[in-house]
């Protein structure tokens, strides 16, 4: 729990609280590198990137990278870490940037969509005390939702307040 899965979920909070439209991709690297240090939990790749066709083609995410993360962008948090010893921990889920035009558009096109879009909202901020950014919104159900022992049905992470 204190090696992998509780450290894994800050980082996952970090990135949900950190990530928003106009920020470069190098900031949302150095959040992670912040809260969630390459050289203690050896990640690989890049903590976080683009879906579909652009998975790995294209991410903005890398240390150096200048690229703006714009609304539209859909975004899967991959953040792996490789501790040895340790079997791995995994809240790889999607969301999207979205600016307030785009979010009226999603509500007024696909009224059911922005309806889940909505609850998941909620439960990140009402039940697992995450300060979402207003730019995301979560595409699963899943979002943020790690339980470290998986059985355990009723045991899932959540912020302290």
């Amino acid at each position: 729990m204190d090696r992998v899965a509780k450290p894994y979920f800050r980082a996952v909070v970090g990135w949900l609280e950190g990530i928003k439209i106009g920020m470069k991709g190098r900031e949302l690297y150095q959040l992670v590198e912040n809260v969630f240090p390459k050289r203690d939990y050896h990640w690989h790749l890049n903590p976080g990137h683009l879906v579909s066709d652009e998975e790995w083609m294209s991410s903005p995410v890398y240390s150096d990278s200048n690229q703006i993360l714009k609304s539209g962008m859909i975004f899967q948090i991959d953040i792996i870490p490789s501790i040895k010893g340790y079997t791995g921990v995994s809240a790889e889920e999607c969301v999207a940037l979205a600016d307030e035009e785009l979010q009226k558009a999603i509500k007024m096109e696909y009224p059911a969509l922005w309806d889940r879009i909505s609850a998941r909202r909620s439960y990140l901020i009402n039940e697992l005390n995450i300060e979402l950014s207003q730019d995301v919104i979560p595409l699963s159900n899943t979002v943020a939702y790690i339980r470290p022992f998986f059985l355990a049905k009723d045991q899932a992470f959540q912020v302290k307040n």
